[in-house]
This record gives C-alpha cells, structure tokens and sequence, in this order.
C-alpha cells in the first residue's frame, strides 16, 4: 500500500481496517462503474473506505480532501501551510501543506485554502494539471468541443485543456464539461487513476517476468514474485549448491518460505545455505540468507536482486545522516553492530517501483554451554560486520548485489526487504528514522534472521564473550516499532512490528501461531544468575515476558488482530499462579513479592522493586480487560507485598540516602542500587493503573514517589519529558519545580532501553 492511515478524519479509516478489508468487500461499489479504479487506489493505500463496509462513491469530494489524494499518489514531501484556515491542528494541515510547498494549491487572495467547500470540476482540472507538471512537461493542449466549454472559468480553462489531451478528463456522454459540478468520490478515484496511470506510479505497471534458470551449479534462483527473484551466487570456484528441500511456517500475517541447499555435493556437504522469503501481508518481503560453514576455508558468495524493467536508482545511505559512537558500556562492553545500509529506490522514469531496505552482512562463530540436565546456553560471538554491496544498471534493469564472506566455521547472515511501495512516507520521515536509528543503535535491531533478530548481550553471560550476541526476547519484540509506526505511519515501520510478531513465533516454536500464548525462555545464561542461585538456560525473565506479552496484546489492539488481543493472558496466569509453584518471597501471611526469575528446580531467587511493579501493572492490564477477580486478587497481594516492606525500601544512609533500594532477597534483607527513573516510572504508572479500574492511589506508593524524586532532584539527576509530565499530572509538581528534561544520552543505555520499553508496552 502506497500510505497507510491518513489525515482525513471524514474519509479515512484506521489502518488496520484499510489492511484487513479488501476493496472487493465495500458493500456499495458493486456493479459501480469505477469499482476496478476505486479497487486499485485502496490497494495504493491513496483512498480508504469507511468503518461500515461501505465506500460511499456518490459522496462529494472537498478540496482539502482532493488535495490529500493527489499529495498520498505522488508521495510529495512535508511542507509548512501558512493559510489562515489551514493550522497546524487541521487534520488537514499535513497534506494542504505538502500540496502548498509543491505549488498544487496558492490559496486565495486573503490567504485561504477553502478546504472545506466542494470541489468543481474546473478545480479538479486545475489540480491535476499542476500535479502532471511536478513530474515532467505535460503542456500540450486539445481545443475544447465540449457544449458549454463557454462556462469554464479563465483561471481553469487552460488547464482543461491540457487534462483533456493528456486523458484525465472527459465530458459526460452529452460532451458536457459540467465546469460547476461537483466531484465525488467515485469520479475523484477514476481522475487520480488516470493520472497515476499515465505518470506510471501504479504498481500494476510492471510486466510478469520470465525467471531465469541458474547458469550452473554454484548459483541459485529463488522466485519472490512474478516480477521478482533473489539469485545466490557462489563466487569461489568448486562450491556447488545443491538443492535439499524446502518448507513454509505460517505466522500471524506473514509466512515464511524456506529453500535449503547443500554447499557442496550432498554426499559430502561443506555446510548449507538457507534462503528465507519471509513474505507479509502487504505485499513486501524479507529476504534471509544463511550461510552455515561447517568446513575450514573461506568462501564469498552474492546475493543479487534483479529489478527488471527499471532505467535508474537512488540510494539514500543512513550513512548520510551521521556517524555512530560506539561508546563502551559496563554492562553491554561495546556494540560493534551499526545500521542497514540504506533504502535503494529502484525506478522507472520517474516512478518509484520498488524499494529495498538493504541490510548487512554478519559473520558470527556459535557458541553453546552444556549442562548436566541437557540444557544449553546458546549466543554467538561476532566476528565481522560487512557492508559490501554494489549497485549497476544495464539493459533496463537495475541489480542490487549484496557480498557475503563465508567464513569457515561460522554463520553468515544477511537480509533485506523488498517492496513495490515506498517504504516511508518522505524523505523527510526516511531521514528521521535513518537519524534515530543512529543516535539509538543499542536499542534498534539491525542483525536481522529468519530465526529472530540478534543483539548485543552482557558480558555476564556463559561461554563467556566479549563479543557475544544472541536472542534476546526484548529486543525480538517490536514494541518501539509499533509506538513509532502509531505515530508516522511508515510502511517499513509496520513491516518491522510483523517481523517482531514472526520472530516471537518462531522463538516460541510456532506457539504464538497456535494461539496457545507461551512463555518465552531466555536461551543463554546469565553468570551473576548461576552464581547465586544456580540458575541456568533456559528460564522465565518476568520482566522480558511481561514486554513480550504486552507487545504482542499492544499489536493486536493496534493492527486490529484477533489473534493477539489476548495474547497477554498466558503470562498474566503464569503471575496468579506462582504463589502455588512457590516461586514468591512471603511478606505476611497474605502478601508476597514474586522472584524475578523461575526455573524449576532452581533456587529462589530475589524480587526487584521494578519487576514487582511490572508484574503488578500487568495483572492490573489483565483485571481491566478480563474483569476477572483471579487476576485482581494476586495483584492486592503483590502489591500488599510491596507496601508492607515500607519503609524499609527506603535507604536511610550514605550517598544514597532517600533512594530505593533496587532489592529485596528471599531472607528479606535489601541489596543493589535502584535505576534512577524506571523504579519512579513504574510507581507512577501503577498509581494510573489502580485509579483506572477504581481503587484508591497507595498512599505508600505515594512517599516512595515523593522520597525517590527528592533524592534525584537533591543529586542533580536527570529526568525525561515521561516522568516529569506523570510526576505533573500526578500532583508532584512541587517536587520538581523548574526541572526540564534532560537529553537522553545522560540516561544510562541498558535503562533507557528499559524505560522505552515500559513505556512502549503500556496499552494504547
């Protein structure tokens, strides 16, 4: 789809609805004569239908909202509306500036875009002949015959002209012009139609191809669409690639197809190839590839993606919008991973007609501890993140090429995505993400596999590496894609939260699929965690599930799937029910803290402040969406546990001297030093949570609020918008009178990570 959501509250429907809801199920466009013009522009994500079912084609049209179809088809930058009655908080204002900065609109003399009245005819010739002219020279003009041709105003009659020899317009089958009439929405549809038909901007404008056959055995071809294959090459010489098998997995609005292949004859493999299309519900694909080297030498291999019947090409490098600091962290050591390469827009005169995320390659050796009960802990160290890729045109097509290095003994991995859509809105969004993306690539996945994204982890971690990655459930959940996708709509943002519900799934083991709401098992084990308590991979992080869970519901909620919705009750049981495995510190003889970490057989382990409040606002989420008292009983519990141990969460001594402590360990004793604002974050956030389903605030939730901000203001700490806005609304503004909000590299990395994620699971 060409854009997703919109600006035009009276025409436009929430994305999930225009994703869900084919243009053929419109109730009411049936047997209309432009069904097949409305179908196609639906499909461009340029005009969407409405919450009933219905399209309403013999609705009319305003200019405002004219205007928003023609800025959706051609993709025009942001711009600034200085009309007086277009401000910044019209829902109009986003296209009525674009189409101003692009000269499709002036306004009149007193400074008005009228974006509210009916649109004629005459108007619409004006518009559409200004659009044309923004894509090249579309000046020749056809004498008018029609019947009152005498009633075209001068400010529109030339443009009439030209629309009627270009074909985007014509007189009624009485050769009327009709001047005054005013358009709806059928008739605007089949105008923006012609237009994108004659300008090329159509996906439908390119050809079926015929997918070549391999030139010989050291290279693959494997088919994405009838327009479209991914050829794998390897480029040191006897190497072959023999075909093995192939497979699919379904996942929720994606499904992947697998096409594995020996390297080297099958009867004697140096290791194998996986190509993984990853194919989503809108069309767009990931590509995977996954070399595994099981041999000594070093190979290199391509993987090239033709683009047929395309004359030309840009690259937008994220490169171009800055340089990484790849600081050291005490917990993380340094991430040597970076960002994709860029977009390449792959173009045909001066349509767009794909465009490709094109990621990295990365060379990794894997790694596994064994132990006695035939558990494993499971990363990758990394050894190499290459960026070679090449770019060339000839004969009307355009070739991505990707390099990898097959290492011996190791995996190589690459990925991009393919679309025949912009993957962004503008440029000026493209630049946005490319910019946060470098200024946040701790947080932001950019090791992207078939198998789940693949991230830094601690230096604590068994076989112990400096360099050691691996799955990490909070980062495989895509909660900062889907805030950010509710925010800009960006079609690669929404790619990027299916990516995160597949990866989920295949982590799970299909579960997320099945319906069957899994637990998620953290698959490499934590040093500090067997040291004290003997625990070992796999276990049950509360916190990294109640992330994931969250996520999963949040997608649901947002992209309209059913399937989701509930997807946070599996671990919102799992909470109600570890009093009965004993999994939880007693307080009273009816309150409890729960341990962070669960593993059967393994010790108990101690409960931190932030895992209780975490656990706490999930059963609350769970009560509000259930009305089920099995979740609100734990919670009373859960949060009697932690109010009975006031006031000794309160550090009494020392530099720390009225902050929290982080701790509190099964023979009730305090331990650790608390983060400075998730702990703040997480109390505030529960205080919302017992109003919203109508208890009382917790006056001891209340001084632990007002001691931990007094400490951080005391010691010149720094805050973000989030918990000063909360502290705010909550009545705490005394505390923090005239503090501002800190930039956000003065937060620690592993924290602020922490917090986007609480704040990305909160419901929407």
């Amino acid at each position: 789809m060409r854009k997703i959501g919109g600006s035009l509250a009276a025409f436009l429907v929430v994305f999930t609805f225009v994703f869900h809801v084919s243009a053929q199920s419109f109730s009411d466009t049936s047997g209309h004569w432009a069904k097949a013009e409305i179908d196609d522009l639906v499909a461009e994500d340029v005009i969407a239908g409405f919450e009933d079912g219905t399209f309403r084609p013999y609705t009319n049209v305003t200019r405002g909202q004219f205007l928003a179809y023609l800025v959706r088809a051609l993709d025009l930058p942001a711009g600034d509306s200085a009309f007086k009655d277009v401000g910044p908080g019209s829902t109009l204002y986003p296209e009525i500036a674009a189409a101003k900065k692009a000269g499709i609109i002036a306004g009149t003399t007193e400074g008005l875009a009228l974006p509210y009245e009916a649109i004629t005819r005459s108007d619409v010739a004006v518009m559409l002949d200004r659009a044309m002219q923004l894509k090249g020279d579309y000046m020749n003009r056809a004498p008018l015959s029609f019947t009152d041709a005498k009633e075209i105003g001068g400010y529109a009659y030339a443009s009439v002209e030209r629309m009627t020899h270009y074909g985007l317009i014509y007189g009624t089958a009485e050769n009327a012009f009709l001047p005054s009439k005013v358009a709806t929405r059928g008739e605007s549809a089949v105008f923006i139609h012609r237009m994108m038909t004659k300008l090329g901007l159509l996906a439908g404008d390119k050809e079926p191809i015929e997918i070549p056959k391999p030139a010989d055995n050291q290279e693959v071809i494997v088919p994405v669409n009838d327009r479209q294959y991914v050829k794998v090459r390897m480029n040191s010489r006897g190497v072959p690639l023999t075909y093995s098998r192939s497979s699919s997995e379904k996942h929720i609005l994606s499904t992947d197809y697998h096409y594995d292949y020996h390297m080297g004859y099958a009867s004697n493999p140096l290791g194998s190839l996986r190509v993984t299309l990853r194919k989503l519900d809108n069309g767009d694909t990931f590509v995977f590839t996954k070399f595994t080297h099981n041999a000594d030498n070093t190979y290199s291999a391509t993987v090239s993606m033709p683009f047929v019947q395309s004359d030309g090409y840009s690259l937008a490098k994220y490169s171009d919008q800055g340089t990484i600091v790849q600081e050291h962290h005490n917990v993380f050591g340094v991430d040597e991973t970076s960002h994709p390469i860029g977009v390449l827009s792959v173009k045909n005169g001066s349509a767009v007609t794909n465009e490709v995320m094109m990621g990295k390659n990365y060379v990794s050796l894997p790694k596994q501890q064994k132990y006695s009960d035939g558990t494993v802990s499971s990363l990758r160290v990394l050894e190499k993140e290459y960026a070679g890729y090449d770019i060339t045109q000839a004969n009307n097509t355009v070739t991505a090429s990707m390099n990898m290095t097959v290492q011996g003994k190791a995996i190589s991995d690459s990925w991009a995505l393919v679309s025949d859509k912009p993957l962004f809105k503008s440029e000026s969004t493209r630049n946005q993400w490319f910019k946060r993306t470098i200024a946040e690539y701790i947080s932001i996945n950019n090791w992207l596999t078939a198998d789940g994204a693949i991230t830094k982890l601690p230096w604590s971690i068994e076989p112990g590496y400096k360099m050691g990655y691996g799955r990490s459930i909070n980062r495989m959940q895509a909660g900062i894609y889907l805030t950010a996708y509710q925010q800009h709509n960006d079609r690669y943002l929404y790619n990027l939260v299916l990516n995160g519900v597949a990866d989920l799934d295949v982590f799970s083991g299909g579960e997320v699929t099945k319906g069957s709401q899994p637990l998620f098992h953290t698959e490499y084990t934590s040093t500090w965690l067997k040291n004290a308590y003997g625990t070992t991979a796999p276990y049950v992080d509360t916190r990294l599930n109640e992330n994931a869970a969250m996520f999963l519901k949040n997608t649901g909620e947002a992209l309209d799937i059913d399937a989701l919705k509930d997807d946070n009750l599996s671990y919102a049981n799992f909470l109600v029910n570890q009093k009965a495995l004993g999994n939880t510190i007693p307080v009273t003889l009816s309150s409890y803290m729960i341990s962070d970490y669960y593993k059967s057989g393994s010790a108990k382990t101690h409960s931190s402040l932030n895992h209780a409040l975490g656990g706490m606002r999930f059963l609350i989420v769970a009560y509000e969406q259930t009305r089920d008292d099995k979740y609100l009983k734990p919670m009373r519990e859960l949060k009697a546990g932690i109010e009975n141990l006031y006031p000794r969460w309160v550090r009494t001594s020392g530099s720390y001297k009225g902050d929290l402590w982080y701790q509190v360990n099964p023979d009730l004793t305090f331990a650790g030093n608390d983060y400075e604002l998730l702990t703040l974050l997480d109390l505030l956030l529960n205080q919302e949570g017992l109003e919203r389903i109508g208890m009382e605030r917790s006056a001891i939730f209340d001084q632990m609020i007002r001691s931990k901000t007094t400490y951080l203001v005391n010691n010149n700490r720094p805050f973000i918008n989030d918990v000063i806005k909360k502290l705010n609304e909550q009545g705490f503004g005394d505390l923090i009178s005239g503090t501002r909000a800190a930039s956000t590299d003065r937060i620690d990395a592993e924290e602020m990570q922490m917090i986007t994620d609480v704040l990305n699971s909160v419901p929407k």
